[in-house]
């Protein structure tokens, strides 16, 4: 059977983390032919968190190092499988939509969860959240010629080849910005889906304008190192050879 890991990075989720593991279809999996093993990447949580993921037969990976991004590259080194979700343990996506999601990655590199595409829960998102995630969605679109309507969602399915391309660096919150760049510079083929995102049982560690402007300065600055990167290229091979 191939394997799809389903990568969950925690702190302080012990609300809603036995939801999140319990809403991972495991059964629909089966019986499109995948065998599932769920990861939680646990920041030093003060909470429950790491105890109740065992109870839900989750294999936990503990990460001393601070940020989401860090967590996200401890997890994508250190699993084996044929698939990979990657997955907020906040219960905000619908993670019961990962058979669609591997099922679209047969044909696609990436498959992303769009809640602007989707639908929003009331008190899911205030009004500046949504008008900063359009306007740094439009931003990565205009720095890379490639449209995606949420560029920030924390719901995003790889095929593990893909993942093996991914050179990142993001060690917060921008990790789904330097992901999304690191797809565009290897020209992975991206899919987006409609997602119905839900509200936060507690409040979110995400605060909104700080760290938007960082995304936004992020996605600038990787756009600049790539054109500095591609520059330096076409000189070097320019420069004539020497016999």
């Amino acid at each position: 059977m191939e394997t799809v890991a389903i990568v969950i990075p925690t702190l302080n989720e012990g609300r809603s983390i036995a939801k999140v593991i319990d809403g991972v279809p495991v059964d629909d999996l089966s019986q499109s032919g995948l065998k599932t093993a769920v990861y939680v990447i646990d920041g030093r949580s003060t909470d429950n968190t790491r105890e109740i993921a065992i109870e839900k037969g989750a294999t936990i990976i503990l990460e001393e190092r601070p940020g989401k991004g860090v967590a996200i590259q401890t997890a994508f080194k250190s699993i084996n499988a044929d698939y990979a979700i990657m997955v907020d343990g906040d219960d905000t996506y619908p993670i019961e939509m990962a058979t669609e999601m591997t099922r679209l990655l047969k044909k696609y590199d990436v498959v992303i969860g769009s809640r602007l595409k989707g639908t929003i829960e009331p008190g899911a998102m205030t009004a500046l959240n949504v008008v900063g995630n359009v306007l740094l969605s439009l931003l990565a679109w205009g720095l890379s010629g490639v449209h995606v309507s949420d560029v920030c969602t924390g719901f995003w399915a790889y095929r593990s080849d893909a993942i093996r391309r991914l050179e990142l660096a993001a060690p917060g919150f921008e990790i789904e910005a330097d992901m999304f760049a690191e797809c565009v510079r290897n020209g992975l083929r991206i899919r987006e889906i409609p997602i119905t995102y839900r509200a936060r049982k507690d409040r979110p560690k995400l605060a909104s304008l700080r760290d938007g402007v960082r995304i936004g300065l992020f996605l600038c600055r990787r756009r600049l190192e790539q054109v500095s990167k591609n520059v330096g290229q076409t000189q070097l091979e320019k420069k004539p050879r020497l016999y």
